[in-house]
């Protein structure tokens, strides 16, 4: 699982950031294959802190965007949530059409 960052708004030097987003995409990956291409988007407006995940797996494109007021890490715990239930999803339909 590849992961790329952008920053946009803000200085790129945000370990921080990087850390605890790879931390929580760990969840992702045991849903993905080894060679998916995951992009992290952390971008800062005014008082707005967004945040998007990107990622094609199996052919289909998984988006999930968020944003928060105050901080980071509720965008990214969101995002992160959206993009398993969507990857779930998928596989069940996948299952379901191969049953019926």
């Amino acid at each position: 699982m590849n992961i790329n960052y952008a920053f946009r708004g803000f200085e790129e030097n945000s370990d921080g950031l990087k850390d605890y987003a790879s931390k929580r995409l760990a969840k992702v990956s045991k849903l993905v294959s080894a060679n998916t291409v995951i992009e992290v988007i952390f971008q800062k407006d005014k008082n707005l802190k967004f945040t998007e995940i990107k990622l094609n797996h199996d052919g289909e494109d998984f988006v999930a965007s968020e944003s928060d007021d105050k901080e980071f890490s509720a965008s990214i715990d969101l995002c992160v949530d959206k993009i398993t239930k969507q990857i779930i999803k998928a596989k069940d339909r996948k299952v379901h059409s191969r049953r019926v």
